[in-house]
């Protein structure tokens, strides 16, 4: 499953990267990679609930979802742009990141 989400993060990049390139000059495509892997992270959140003995259930798609993609994106963008990267720019691709996501898993 990782796989996957791998190569269909990696095809979208390019073409998004190739597309913003074309009108900006910047290619922040490497953000859709890093942020399609973004929704698993219910599997660790549900583990460290676990080991932290608190009653909170937190199952594998808790994550999927347009809301946790938008804070997401945001918070994606705010980290981002303490690097010196452009707001819009990390939180488009951020977004299309977790959403190349959600489309491939069928969520």
């Amino acid at each position: 499953m990782l796989f996957e989400h791998l190569i269909y993060s990696t095809a979208t990049a390019i073409i998004a990267g190739m597309l913003w390139y074309k009108y900006t000059g910047r290619d922040p495509s490497w953000i859709i990679i890093a942020s399609a892997f973004a929704p698993d992270f219910d599997l660790v959140a549900g583990e460290l609930f676990k080991k932290l003995d608190m009653n909170i259930l937190i199952a594998h798609g808790d994550f999927h979802n347009i809301a946790v993609m938008l804070l997401f994106a945001t918070a994606a963008a705010l980290v981002l742009r303490l690097a010196g990267m452009k707001f819009v720019d990390s939180f488009v691709f951020a977004g299309i990141g977790f959403g190349a996501h959600m489309f491939e898993a069928g969520t």
